[in-house]
């Protein structure tokens, strides 16, 4: 049975709105359950269809029906019905079914409103620059839509839809930066609920084995960014320390149960650098810096490994100041009771391994004849590659030593390492990142989750720790210039990009990514840090909530003057042409003589009354009337040429 549409719910107004939808739930569909995306799009056909037959709406029992299967299926994929995931999906869910019992302008508004909801919550998944705007977009079609379901009894254009909306949306600009500007931030992540931080997760872990480690090099994230005050140290310095890695039972490398926090001594720091470090969160711990740190961030401490810890987990963007040592000396009086823990190893697995270790032991007089050995061993057979084959669970080493011989940077810090344990030597993992991609346009370091490395830390007597890359003695260029230049190109774009003899590419992928860094920076990473640095700026060293709110009341009266006037600017009747006010006022001092002219009379049938009525003043008349016409309807008149009509209309006395 088929019902009249309500004329306030135009089937151009309801599709309008209907797209909308679509366009702001669409980036939610990659990455929602495929039944949320099903059910959503099956629910704005169904609604489509009825605008379009002007079929009766679903009776209330089927909405309910399909709100209480949608809970039911959200509870069963979640677990839980609150959360982000779970929340989004609802929210998507119900706003799809608000639209079947859309019969008035008062539900078509709240379904309105629904869409800004939902433009909100995909900033929960992603803060990139694409997706900003095209929110920004989804915001301008909403209230296009919204002006078209209040323009009623009429069916405006495009142009009559999107022109006041972009002119409502620029005005609504300035407020808007207002109010992210100055309300007052809110500790801990601002676009994602605490319990569903898990996106942003660092590629690294505190355990290493062979091939896990490799697996990064395909990731494109960023791990953190640097900027050097001065000169950026030369490239081989560059290892960001991570987790160390001490207990090893065969195949994985994995940190010990607990470091002590202390203050380490040192025998000697030199070449200092200072540094700013912008690092993505990644639910742990761990900040990364370079050996070893001089000044520790605040809420910071270094344990005994140099290993540099938060007291909270990174769950936000942070940004710190370091400065860090180079060249260092430390850990040469450590006692035979603290290295005990570093020289463990299973004896029972790589066997083979264990034992060439001590036949160099044996054969060596010395640290560096062994060292030498096993660099001339690695530099004589072994090749340094992104695909390293399987290897034996219980003896990998043993496989990739004797047998395969390609690995990538854990495969050998995890094979030295075991080869230095059972020389004698007491040894460490170290994992983090080594070196990073300079942009040459704010000479900006971004070190990605693909310049993941591992290296080791031997302990000498009278040296104490000392850093030793064995991924050098392969590759060298993995050390001096990173991993593109040691595999080249990882990946379609980049291998386009490299492609490129102009390198247009290159420098767009550089403006990107700085324009990229400013957005992480002052956008999605502007927290109380970041606004207290910004007003500090401005001459304000201090500020609270009470600055804060009186300064935002004062730009909320400042934009909204600014407003009120453009309006009234905009709304002022026009200004009327300089002839036709002299004219109007030619016209007056003739009435005021006697003579008025008639609401339908032309300017030459009054001149001739004037002329019958008034001889005297005739030739003065038909003079003033002339360059009104010439200058109202002969094409226009220069600036002198209305002065002159107008000093003319003012010596006019009629006689």
């Amino acid at each position: 049975m088929k019902a009249a549409p309500s004329p306030h719910l135009d089937i151009r107004n309801v599709l309008w709105l209907l797209a909308a939808m679509v366009f702001v739930v669409a980036p939610h569909l990659l990455r929602m359950p495929y039944w949320v995306g099903t059910f959503f799009l099956i629910v704005v056909a169904w609604r489509a269809w009825i605008a379009w037959t002007a079929m009766r709406l679903p009776s209330p029992w089927v909405t309910r029906g399909l709100t209480v299967a949608a809970l039911l299926a959200t509870w069963l994929q979640y677990g839980r019905i609150f959360g982000r995931e779970p929340g989004v999906t609802l929210l998507i869910v119900m706003a799809a079914l608000k639209l079947l019992e859309m019969r008035n302008q008062r539900e078509v508004t709240l379904s309105i409103y629904l869409g800004f909801f939902l433009v909100l919550t995909n900033f929960l998944f992603s803060q990139t620059i694409p997706l900003g705007l095209y929110m920004l977009v989804c915001v301008w079609i909403f209230i296009a839509t919204l002006v078209g379901f209040n323009r009623i009894g009429s069916r405006p254009t495009l142009a009559e839809r999107l022109r006041p909306a972009g002119a409502l949306l620029v005005q609504a600009l300035p407020l808007m930066v207002a109010f992210f500007i100055l309300f007052p931030r809110a500790q801990g992540p601002l676009w994602a609920l605490p319990q569903d931080t898990r996106s942003g997760t660092s590629g690294l872990s505190e355990t290493m084995s062979p091939g896990n480690i490799s697996n990064l090099i395909k990731a494109d994230a960023v791990a953190f960014r640097v900027q050097f005050d001065g000169d950026r140290p030369p490239y081989s310095t560059l290892y960001w320390r991570g987790p160390v890695l001490v207990d090893f039972d065969g195949t994985t490398w994995s940190a010990a149960r607990s470091a002590p926090e202390t203050v380490v001594s040192f025998a000697k720091r030199q070449r200092r650098v200072s540094y700013t470090v912008t690092l993505e969160p990644h639910q742990k711990t761990w900040l990364f810096a370079l050996d070893v740190p001089a000044v520790l961030p605040i809420g910071s401490y270094m344990l005994s490994d140099l290993q540099l810890r938060d007291r909270m987990p990174i769950v936000e963007r942070k940004r710190y100041e370091m400065s860090s040592y180079l060249d260092y000396k430390y850990g040469e009086d450590a006692s035979q009771a603290t290295l005990r823990p570093f020289l463990r190893f299973p004896e029972d697995r790589n066997p083979r391994t264990i034992a060439l270790a001590r036949q160099w032991a044996r054969e060596s007089p010395d640290t560096p004849a062994i060292l030498a050995k096993v660099f001339q061993f690695y530099n004589r057979e072994f090749s340094y590659t992104l695909e390293p084959p399987e290897l034996d669970p219980r003896n990998p080493f043993d496989d990739f030593l004797f047998v395969s011989k390609q690995g990538f940077c854990e495969h050998y810090a995890g094979s030295f390492a075991l080869i230095m344990r059972a020389a004698g030597i007491p040894a460490r993992v170290v994992t983090g990142y080594q070196g990073g991609e300079v942009n040459p346009l704010n000479d900006e370091l971004i070190i990605r989750q693909a310049d993941a490395h591992a290296w080791v830390e031997i302990w000498l007597p009278g040296d104490g720790w000392l850093r030793v890359d064995p991924t050098g003695a392969v590759s060298p260029l993995r050390v001096q210039s990173g991993v593109n230049a040691a595999l080249g190109p990882i990946g379609v774009l980049p291998s386009i990009i490299a492609a490129d003899p102009l390198g247009v590419l290159s420098g767009i992928r550089n403006a990107w990514r700085a324009m990229n860094s400013q957005w992480d920076q002052w956008v999605v990473g502007y927290n109380t840090d970041k606004q207290r640095q910004f007003f500090q700026s401005l001459g304000f060293p201090a500020i609270d909530w009470r600055t804060l709110g009186f300064w935002l009341m004062i730009s909320i009266f400042v934009v909204g003057g600014a407003i009120s006037i453009g309006l009234l600017v905009r709304d002022r009747p026009p200004r009327r042409e300089a002839s036709l006010v002299a004219w109007n006022r030619f016209c007056a001092k003739l009435a005021a003589a006697g003579v008025a002219r008639a609401p339908h009379e032309g300017p030459l049938d009054f001149l001739r009354r004037v002329q019958s009525a008034r001889p005297r003043c005739a030739d003065v008349a038909a003079d003033i009337t002339r360059r009104y016409v010439e200058a109202r309807y002969g094409g226009g008149a220069t600036r002198d040429q209305l002065r002159e009509l107008a000093r003319r209309v003012r010596d006019f006395r009629p006689a």
